[in-house]
């Protein structure tokens, strides 16, 4: 796990989003994303949730097909289009690309790195914390066939149907984009017996770090 990674998609691409972190941050509709540029690596985060529309983004669970990646969850593709045309034209040639998020932002990363692939960009890992299920098994079945990846889930240990609950749906036909794998930071007394606060964004960076 890469704790660069969980900083900027867990902390640090939330609003206020930290000063002098990110070289240039895009916003399309309730679509925010920074870029950080490292050596020959190019950091793509996404922003999870923050707003009522974001929260309809979340619902909107009609499926869409994508010519290439597959099936996908409509709420989080809505905006990437145009995002994407826009890095299209940032993104530097030659560039390592690696895409990150948490919650919303891990769901929109993943349709994003797999869009940025199919488009002849080198996406060489993808890196999501408490990613909902963003595709049906063709577009699972793309993302493990061509770029690496981790789906962190945080949750108790020895519960694996406890915890946070947001990596878990929405429901079948819809499928986790990477098979989960699983750190245990609960939060603090009694709130570790309410699944929603296993999400914090806060909670993800401490298991990275």
């Amino acid at each position: 796990m890469s704790t660069f990674s969980s900083k900027l998609a867990c902390i640090d691409i939330y609003d206020p989003i930290t000063p002098n972190v990110f070289d240039k941050i895009y916003r399309v509709g309730e679509t925010t994303c920074g870029t950080k540029l490292v050596d020959n690596r190019l950091y793509i985060v996404c922003q999870g949730t923050e707003n009522v529309p974001g929260w309809i983004a979340d619902a909107d669970v009609i499926p869409f097909v994508h010519p290439i990646i597959g099936t996908l969850h409509s709420g989080f593709w809505e905006n990437l289009p145009v995002l994407i045309e826009q890095l299209k034209v940032d993104i530097p040639a030659g560039v390592d690309i690696e895409v990150t998020g948490h919650s919303k932002g891990a769901g929109e990363g993943v349709q994003l790195a797999g869009a940025l692939h199919a488009y002849g960009f080198n996406v060489v890992h993808v890196e999501l914390f408490a990613c909902p299920h963003a595709g049906f098994q063709d577009f699972a079945d793309y993302m493990q066939k061509n770029i690496s990846g981790v789906s962190w889930r945080n949750s108790p240990a020895k519960f694996l149907y406890m915890g946070d609950p947001v990596p878990m749906v929405p429901l079948n036909p819809f499928v986790a984009p990477y098979p989960l794998t699983y750190m245990d930071v609960p939060p603090d007394g009694a709130k570790r017996l309410v699944d929603v606060e296993w999400h914090m964004g806060v909670l993800y960076d401490q298991g990275a770090t």
